[in-house]
C-alpha cells in the first residue's frame, strides 16, 4: 500500500527512477504544481514521454487482473517509488495516451448551469451510442460513471479507468470492487461479476442525460443526489425519478421511457438495454437535425380552448443496428483501456428548422404513409408495437395503440396518449385525455375531462 503523498514526492524529482522509460517529465501548471487526478485506489499523472504527453496511472492499492487489462500498457515494476528517506520499492504502472478535454462528469455540469439543451443533447446521444456498444458486448466496465468518460477534443466519447473490468476469462470469480455506489444497482455484491455490470448504470446515465436536454433546472433543483439526478438507494421512491418519467411520458419519449422504468428493475441484468440505448440515441440525433417539435402538435389540456398549448412532442424513431461512435462536446484523462481509442463518431448536424411548420400540417416522409398503411399491431413482452412481413417499423414501447389511419396511429405511453406517425415519431401529444380513437377524414375523437371532442392534425381542438 502506497500513499499520494509518496508519489508526490518521488515524481517531484523523476531522474533515473524509471526502469524502460528513460527521462519522464512530469507535467506541472501555471502554478508549478504536479497535473495528477487521484481516486480510491490509482492516481494518474499527467507526464511527457519521447517527445509526447502520456498518462502514467500509480497504484495506491495493487488491484487484480492488471495485466488481464492493460496488456502492453502494464509497465510491471517501471517506477521506483521513495518510501522512506532512505529507500524504497520498484511498482508497476500503467502506461497509456493522454486526453485532452474534461469529464463528462465537468461538460455536463457546465452545459446544465448554462441552459445549454443542444449541447445536453449531443451528449446523451453520445452516451448512448457507447452504452449501446459497450451493454451488448461480453465484457464489461464495472465501474461506469460520468467521472469515468472523458471527451477528446473531436468530441469523441472514451471509457477510462478499467480497474474493475470483466472480461470472459474472469468468468466464475469474485468482483475486485463494487464500482461507486451513486451510480450501481443497490442489489450488486462481490458475486455479481459478468458482462452485464453496466447494465444499470448505464441506464441511469442515459436517463440523467436525456432529462437534462429536456429541462437543465434538474440539475440543481436534484443536486444533493448521490449521483446525476438520482440515488439507486431510493429508487423506488426516488423524486427525480418520477418526475423524468412523467415529462418523458409527456413528450411521448418512448425509448427514454422504458429506459427510466428499468431504472426500478429488482435485477442488475436489464435485457433489451442496448437495443433501447441505440433507439435512444436515434431519437435524439433525429430531433437534433430536424429540430424539437414545436407548440402545435399537442392537445390543450386547459379546460377551455380551441387551440393547442405549448408541449413539445418528441420522437420514438424505428428501430436500427446499434452504432459503435460516440460525438459530443468537449472534454479530459487518459486512454488506459483496451478500448482507448474508440471508433471516430461522424459529425452532428446543426439543429435547423422543425420538420413542421408552425402553422401547417408536418412534413411526412415520402414513406410515411406507405409504411404506416402496411404495418400491423403487434405485441411483445406486454408492450405493443408496428411491424411490416418485411420489418419491424415502430418497436414494441406502448401501453396499448390503434391501427394506422392516414397516416397517424394513437399509441398510450405510461397514462398519456399520443398519435406517431410511420416512422414512429411523435406527431401530437393528448396529455390528459382520457381516451382517443383513430384519425378519420382529418379529425380523432378525444375525451379530455368528460367532454367529447375532435382534434385536428395540427392538435388543435374543436367541440362537437
Amino acid at each position: 500500500m502506497f500513499t499520494l503523498r509518496q508519489y508526490l514526492t518521488t515524481l517531484a524529482d523523476t531522474h533515473g527512477l524509471t526502469r524502460t522509460l528513460g527521462e519522464i517529465e512530469v507535467c506541472r501548471d501555471g502554478k508549478g504544481r504536479i497535473c495528477y487526478s487521484a481516486g480510491n485506489s490509482a492516481v494518474v499523472f499527467r507526464i511527457r514521454c519521447e517527445g509526447r504527453v502520456r498518462s502514467l496511472r500509480c497504484y495506491m492499492h495493487h488491484p487484480r487482473h492488471l495485466a488481464e487489462i492493460y496488456g502492453e500498457k502494464l509497465l510491471p515494476q517501471e517506477l521506483f517509488i521513495y518510501t522512506s528517506p532512505a529507500g524504497g520499492v520498484w511498482v508497476d504502472v500503467v502506461l497509456s495516451d493522454w486526453i485532452e478535454g474534461v469529464t463528462l462528469h465537468e461538460a455536463v455540469a457546465a452545459a446544465a448551469e448554462t441552459g445549454d439543451t443542444a449541447r445536453l443533447r449531443r451528449f446523451a446521444a453520445a452516451f448512448d451510442r457507447m452504452a449501446a456498444a459497450l451493454t451488448a458486448d461480453d465484457w464489461a466496465h464495472g465501474d461506469l460513471k460520468p467521472e469515468n468518460i472523458v471527451a477528446d477534443n473531436r468530441g469523441r466519447l472514451h471509457l477510462i479507468d478499467f480497474d474493475a473490468m470483466f472480461l470472459p476469462a474472469f468468468a466464475g470469480r469474485h468482483s475486485p470492487e463494487l464500482g461507486t455506489a451513486a451510480f450501481q444497482h443497490p442489489a450488486r455484491t462481490v458475486r455479481d461479476f459478468d458482462a452485464s455490470l453496466d447494465d444499470y448504470p448505464a441506464a441511469l446515465i442515459s436517463t440523467a442525460l436525456h432529462a437534462l436536454a429536456l429541462d437543465p433546472t434538474l440539475y440543481a433543483r436534484y443536486s444533493e443526489a448521490d449521483g446525476l439526478l438520482f440515488t439507486p438507494q431510493k429508487i423506488g421512491t426516488d423524486a427525480a425519478l418520477c418526475e423524468v418519467l412523467a415529462l418523458f411520458e409527456r413528450r411521448g419519449l418512448a425509448a427514454q421511457y422504458r429506459i427510466a422504468r428499468l431504472l426500478r428493475s429488482p435485477s442488475l441484468r436489464l435485457p433489451g438495454l442496448p437495443q433501447l440505448l441505440a433507439l435512444a440515441a436515434e431519437t435524439t440525433e433525429t430531433d437534433e437535425r430536424t429540430g424539437p417539435e414545436e407548440t402545435k402538435n399537442a392537445v390543450n389540456t386547459a379546460t377551455t380552448g380551441t387551440t393547442g398549448s405549448g408541449e413539445t412532442a418528441g420522437s420514438t424513431g424505428p428501430k436500427r443496428a446499434m452504432g459503435a461512435e460516440e460525438t459530443a462536446g468537449g472534454n479530459s484523462g487518459s486512454a488506459d483501456g483496451p478500448t482507448g481509442a474508440p471508433a471516430d463518431g461522424s459529425a452532428e448536424a446543426p439543429a435547423g428548422d422543425s420538420a413542421e411548420s408552425t402553422t401547417g400540417a408536418p412534413t411526412e416522409d415520402p414513406t410515411d404513409g406507405a409504411v404506416a398503411e402496411a404495418a400491423e399491431l403487434f405485441v411483445e413482452n406486454g408492450l405493443w408495437g408496428y411491424r411490416t412481413p418485411e420489418q419491424v417499423v415502430v418497436p414494441p414501447l406502448y401501453d396499448c395503440g390503434f391501427d394506422f389511419t392516414e397516416g397517424l396511429a394513437a399509441v398510450r405511453l405510461g397514462a398519456t396518449w399520443h398519435y406517431i406517425d410511420g416512422a414512429g415519431r411523435t406527431r401530437i401529444s393528448c396529455p390528459g385525455c382520457e381516451a382517443v380513437k383513430p384519425f378519420r377524414n382529418g379529425r380523432a375523437p378525444v375525451v379530455r375531462g368528460g367532454r367529447r371532442l375532435e382534434i385536428d392534425r395540427e392538435g388543435r381542438e374543436f367541440d362537437i
